[in-house]
């Protein structure tokens, strides 16, 4: 094979490479849009929603108060929360990438922020944390309005701008639904940056529970110790593609 032939070969596999990693890059991500909770303006929060079904592969979760707005959902892909197993939530959340909250509620607010599952749509909520999904929860029908912050009792006042500290605190993006699409956008790309840290006590931990092989997702990294510990302790690593 002469020189130019393999000249010819590698700009052709580097071209190649190019146009695969540009289409995997603008592959749609799947998100998943939680609809748990009745809305005074249902039409405002389908409107918002609705540049995210061109950009994302999105699945929406909904609650049966939402039933009479299908028709705005353009036959997007769907499931009641009242109909779906824990086990089947989770499995969907797990393909996710990011959890959007359009419509939420002084209920959700306030047993977030205390960890509080004994709903499903919390439960949902809180299972997207534990997997360390970033959430994006549309602020409006919880915010207070000028005249409410006039009139409600301070201790009132406090009590919910302390549940909003505590779930900004634990990474939940709490924005006006003007921002809901802005705000998907830049916390998915920094969730496509994120990269996992796998400690000894991580390995520690597999080996309590029994297991023989921990997953590391491409990003993530393995620190000295937890490679010795897990070496000692017979627990393999598997690095996956995502």
């Amino acid at each position: 094979m002469d020189s130019k032939t393999q000249v010819q070969i590698l700009v052709r596999q580097v071209v190649e490479a190019y146009l695969n990693k540009s289409l995997q890059e603008n592959k749609k991500q799947p998100i998943a849009i939680l609809l748990g909770y009745q809305s005074p303006n249902p039409t405002a929060v389908l409107e918002a929603v609705t540049t995210l079904l061109d950009a994302y592969d999105v699945k929406f979760i909904l609650s049966k108060d939402w039933l009479p707005s299908l028709h705005q959902l353009n036959g997007t892909s769907y499931v009641f929360l009242e109909e779906t197993t824990q086990q089947q939530l989770h499995s969907i959340i797990e393909q996710s990438s990011v959890l959007v909250v359009p419509a939420a509620s002084y209920r959700l607010l306030s047993k977030l922020a205390l960890t509080i599952d004994d709903e499903l749509a919390v439960w949902l909520t809180i299972q997207s944390q534990l997997l360390g999904k970033p959430i994006v929860i549309a602020s409006e029908h919880v915010s207070l309005s000028v005249y409410q912050q006039i009139h409600a009792p301070h201790s009132v006042q406090e009590r919910l701008r302390s549940y909003i500290s505590q779930i900004q605190a634990d990474q939940v993006k709490w924005v006006p639904l003007s921002k809901l699409a802005k705000t998907v956008e830049d916390q998915l790309a920094i969730y496509s940056e994120k990269q996992s840290l796998i400690l000894a006590k991580h390995v520690e931990k597999a080996y309590q529970e029994g297991l023989k092989e921990i997953v590391v997702p491409a990003k993530g990294k393995v620190t000295p110790s937890a490679k010795d510990l897990a070496k000692d302790l017979k627990i393999h690593f598997h690095k996956t593609d995502s």
